[in-house]
């Protein structure tokens, strides 16, 4: 009979959320295990743009009351952890951008836009004068207002790696088919957990049916064609603020291994089922550029696009995101989502709670996992991804 190994919490699911909560776990002493049925980095979570959200976007929205304030303390936590201050070091991950841009066309909408940001999170952003614009901009056509976000940009591979070096050895594979029964996986080869943290993220909940903990479980889904473009003319971290509650558009830039310039789109013009045509979210895309930056030629530029099935917890107010990370607690097996790549610390520290709740302390012992094999490193999207002139 197998001798049981036992660990303090066994997490299923690599993405940022499962990464950010090990390393945050294991740094306090607590003896962490991660299994990966994919790759590390996830799906959702190495499809990311990388933006770390001070909640400014979402005051545009009209979401001050809870999401913006609740976003609005995360920054200073991922700063600390990318000065080596923090809870996990982040020190070796690579920052794309310092800043972001919110590119507000003339009229009423952009008046009261500005008057928001400025109310809500003044701090963070500042009006710039035409005169101080980046050259790329003064020379793209653009008509309106540029403002200053202080939000970093993140390269999400990075990241992952840096989450995953110091504990890498703790971090292990489970095969596909026995991602369906974990439990059994579990058991098969003498793992016992206090306890079992899911952050699967579109898995949770077909595995929270199978193992009936869905009561009281409810999730949404809200999907993405995401649109990207290379080579990319110049480096651009902005949004493109509309006439709804979301930008028309978010474009991050990003180098593929060949060293090309990628701008990966995101915002309203990619909030679409991943059944659609991919051909919409390029044509939305090129017609928030060719609106937004009319002096800039993306003629002989190439297109690709990549389908997102992002899903969350539900929405308990108003069907938009929720506030907060999502959690849900079935005997001593927990269901997580962070919501947004900024609220990873937020889900860590509803998982310490629940832990400390339960009386579980920190074992500060680690086990040799050396008899599961490893999980390979996702890739960004980009370096998968069919191109093609568009």
């Amino acid at each position: 009979m197998t001798t049981p190994r036992q660990a303090d919490i066994v997490i299923f699911g690599a993405g940022i959320a499962g990464l950010w909560t090990h390393a945050y776990l294991s740094n306090l002493g607590y003896n962490a295990l991660l299994l990966e049925s994919d790759k590390i980095g996830g799906v959702q979570s190495i499809a990311s743009q990388g933006i770390i959200h001070s909640g400014l976007k979402f005051a545009f929205a009209g979401k001050i009351s809870k999401l913006a304030k609740s976003i609005s303390a995360m920054p200073e936590r991922w700063r600390d952890a990318l000065n080596e201050k923090g809870e996990v070091d982040l020190s070796g991950a690579v920052i794309n951008a310092q800043s972001q841009l919110l590119m507000i066309p003339p009229g009423f909408l952009g008046d009261i836009s500005k008057t928001v940001a400025k109310k809500t999170l003044g701090k963070n952003v500042r009006e710039i004068a035409q005169s101080e614009w980046p050259e790329e901009i003064k020379n793209s056509g653009f008509k309106g207002s540029v403002i200053f976000m202080d939000e970093r940009v993140l390269d999400i591979p990075s990241v992952v790696q840096t989450l995953m070096q110091p504990y890498k050895d703790s971090i292990k594979a489970i095969p596909k088919n026995d991602a369906k029964t974990p439990l059994d996986f579990l058991e098969k080869n003498g793992i016992e957990a206090k306890k079992i943290l899911f952050t699967t993220a579109g898995e949770n909940l077909g595995i929270a049916a199978t193992l009936n903990h869905e009561k009281g479980l409810e999730t949404q889904s809200r999907p993405l064609l995401m649109a990207m473009m290379k080579p990319a003319p110049f480096p651009l971290f902005a949004h493109f603020v509309g006439k709804t509650d979301k930008p028309v558009a978010t474009v991050t830039t990003h180098t593929d291994q060949n060293g090309k310039r990628v701008w990966y789109i995101g915002g309203l013009v990619a909030e679409r089922p991943v059944t659609a045509p991919p051909e919409d979210s390029i044509k939305a895309a090129k017609k928030a550029l060719a609106s937004y930056l009319p002096g800039v030629d993306i003629s002989e530029a190439q297109w690709a696009v990549i389908p997102i099935a992002r899903s969350e917890g539900k929405s308990k107010t108003d069907g938009w995101m929720p506030d907060t990370p999502t959690l849900h607690r079935a005997g001593n097996v927990l269901y997580g989502w962070p919501t947004k790549l900024t609220f990873a610390p937020m889900l860590a520290d509803a998982v310490l709670k629940e832990l400390q709740n339960s009386n579980i302390e920190p074992s500060n012992t680690r086990n040799d996992w050396s008899f599961l094999t490893s999980a390979p490193l996702a890739q960004p999207p980009w370096e998968n991804a069919t191109w093609k002139r568009s």
